[in-house]
């Protein structure tokens, strides 16, 4: 049995699920219909394999032709004839991700750098990075080592540096050069304005006072409330003019919107944050 022969025989093949994953993630790759709690479970089995040292440094699509030992339950073998489908990109990142806690940070960057240019889809980004617990050891070095990624020419590299700040750097420590970053990363590509919206809905979230700043410069006060969402503006008084916005209107917009869905923002602030919308 091999890798691909493996992630076959665990497809969800008698429901939707193919069709509906392939659309909802919309990747080039082939979609084999792999629910994600099967991948986990053939990930952790894999990374306990003793040769997944040997799968990574192989790579996608060349593992398949590593014999990685019956006597661990996941022998695997194959052909690399063909570009790796989407589930094989995941499994490398998951496997990747369990292996990194026994590696130099020096190795687990190299495999990733590799890993990077591979990514199609919001879904390779987002459930990779979010697995890399280790980077919590390894902030400063992780943020130098990726700061490449911000400026970047692809959709997806620059998504993998918002997702990075997002999971790892968005504490007291860091949200200040967090929000600095994200204002500087170029927009207007689909999949890295999401990302920045998402990340600024969750520094709302965490650090309301010092995100929302990012907000009001592009917006007039047009109401009379503070930014809790009180009533304090004495009548008459003058509402500043309107500055340039830090963020296109698309990205301000959706921080607000993603941040009054959340339960943990008042419905005050919710209020004053709906005034601050671009119209």
């Amino acid at each position: 049995m091999d890798i691909l022969a493996h992630l076959r025989s665990i497809a969800d093949t008698r429901s939707p699920y193919r069709e509906f994953n392939k659309r909802i993630c919309a990747t080039n790759y082939n979609v084999i219909g792999v629910r994600m709690p099967d991948l986990h479970r053939f990930a952790a089995q894999l990374s306990d394999c003793d040769e997944a040292a040997e799968y990574l440094e192989a790579g996608l699509g060349a593992g398949r032709d590593l014999d990685l030992g019956s006597d661990n339950g996941c022998d695997c073998d194959g052909s690399a004839t063909q570009a790796p489908t989407h589930e094989e990109i995941l499994l490398y990142g998951l496997v990747l991700a369990r292996r990194a806690r026994k590696m130099a940070m020096s190795e687990v960057f190299r495999l990733f750098d590799a890993l990077i240019p591979h990514f199609d889809s919001w879904a390779h980004v987002d459930v990779v990075i979010s697995r890399f617990k280790i980077f919590n050891r390894h902030r400063d070095e992780v943020l130098h080592h990726f700061m490449p990624l911000k400026t970047a020419p692809g959709e997806f590299e620059k998504r993998t540096f918002v997702l990075l700040l997002m999971s790892f750097f968005m504490d007291e420590d860091y949200i200040d050069a967090t929000l600095e970053h994200l204002t500087e990363i170029p927009q207007g590509q689909y999949y890295v304005d999401m990302a920045i919206a998402w990340a600024l809905s969750v520094a709302l979230v965490k650090h309301y006072d010092r995100t929302l700043p990012l907000l009001e410069s592009a917006t007039p006060h047009n109401d009379c409330k503070n930014r809790n969402g009180e009533s304090n503006t004495p009548a008459g008084t003058q509402k500043p003019d309107q500055s340039a916005p830090v963020f296109s209107r698309f990205v301000h917009n959706k921080a607000i919107q993603k941040a009054r869905e959340s339960y943990r923002v008042t419905p005050e602030r919710k209020a004053y944050l709906n005034t601050l919308k671009i119209k």
